[in-house]
């Protein structure tokens, strides 16, 4: 994994834990995420068999044995994973030992295998866990935890923030739209700006900017698709950043078109500097932003809508303000990593 969705949720979790007092170390299939944990303090083992290039049986035969190995070395009393192929590993290496196995889905098409596994599930959103329902996974083993990755330092702490942070927002001429997302497979970069060209087409002399975060294969073509759509002036690559929030507290929405999320991040992060978001109704989406009170849901594919959403926030600065305030307050309720932590304890208490 790269840190990606599941690469920030297996640290969030990681740090969530040994806030709670948990003793944990980490087993990664490559050495992509090693300087990120070793930074923060974690003892981190490359375990073969576990990243997506190298899960030949061969390997993953090693892995089990490397896996059985650390966990017995330290006398681990859980193993938890984070995809479908690692839950298996981990069963296998701790048979007869007396560990328990907990396995997060973040919903990768595994659901007809997990179904077939003693251990317990956590589904990062109510999406995930009918899904895994609808495979025949029995009820009792499935528990949601959403993607609680915010920490206080990334959330607006009073009113007295968000109003100064607005006010620096409110000073800006034009409309200020911004996107978070890897730019590998299809996060709905394309559908975000044919949706923004379809706004400026409205009206020629309306002062607005997209900006993306993010990079990735895609990056050039998508480049090349604003010039296309003429709006190549107004859209900004920003690239990728380490700390996204500069970009989120100069924004007055944030855009995010993914055609499949079963969580959603980004929004999340969104909604803790203050913004509205403009999404689909798909997924975990709406369990993330509440449609009419902290952003506008939309209709898959439906760009028509979203280009009517995305004005109708340029013409109601009022509207953005409220919609962002309702947002914040979600994110202060229910995606802190407190609460990830707590609810993960939870799950493993209830072994």
């Amino acid at each position: 994994m790269r840190l990606a969705g599941p690469g920030i949720l297996m640290f969030a979790v990681a740090n969530a834990l040994r806030e709670r007092g948990w003793h944990v170390e980490v087993a990664v299939g490559s050495d992509t995420l090693i300087e990120r944990f070793t930074d923060d303090g974690f003892t981190v083992h490359i375990v073969p068999g576990l990243a997506l290039g190298d899960r030949s049986v061969a390997q993953m035969v090693k892995g089990v044995y490397e896996l059985r190995r650390i966990a017995a070395s330290s006398g681990f009393n859980v193993v938890h994973s984070f995809n479908a192929q690692a839950g298996v590993m981990a069963w296998l290496a701790t048979l007869g030992r007396g560990v328990k196995i907990v396995n997060t889905v973040l919903g990768a098409g595994k659901e007809s295998l997990l179904k077939w596994m003693p251990f317990k599930l956590i589904a990062v959103s109510n999406f995930v866990k009918h899904d895994l329902l609808r495979h025949g996974v029995p009820q009792d083993r499935i528990t949601t935890v959403f993607n609680s990755i915010l920490t206080q330092d990334r959330v607006l702490d009073d009113t007295a923030a968000f109003d100064a942070l607005w006010r620096n927002r409110d000073a800006a001429e034009e409309f200020r739209l911004v996107g978070i997302a890897m730019m590998n497979g299809d996060k709905g970069h394309y559908a975000s700006i044919e949706a923004f060209g379809r706004l400026v087409e409205r009206d020629q002399s309306r002062r607005a900017t997209l900006t993306f975060v993010g990079d990735g294969t895609r990056r050039a073509a998508l480049e090349q698709f604003s010039q296309e759509r003429g709006v190549a002036d107004r859209v900004r690559f920003a690239g990728a950043l380490d700390n996204v929030f500069p970009e989120l507290d100069q924004a007055h929405a944030f855009l995010h078109l993914s055609p499949k999320e079963t969580f959603g991040m980004v929004l999340a992060e969104a909604h803790a500097r203050g913004l509205p978001a403009i999404s689909y109704a798909i997924g975990g989406i709406p369990e993330v932003v509440t449609d009419g009170e902290s952003g506008i849901l939309c209709d898959l594919h439906d760009l028509d809508a979203v280009t009517n959403a995305i004005e109708r926030l340029a013409e109601n600065r009022a509207q953005c303000i409220d919609m962002g305030s309702q947002g914040l307050d979600r994110a202060r309720r229910l995606f802190m990593r407190d609460a990830l932590g707590r609810q993960t304890e939870d799950v493993y208490a209830s072994l």
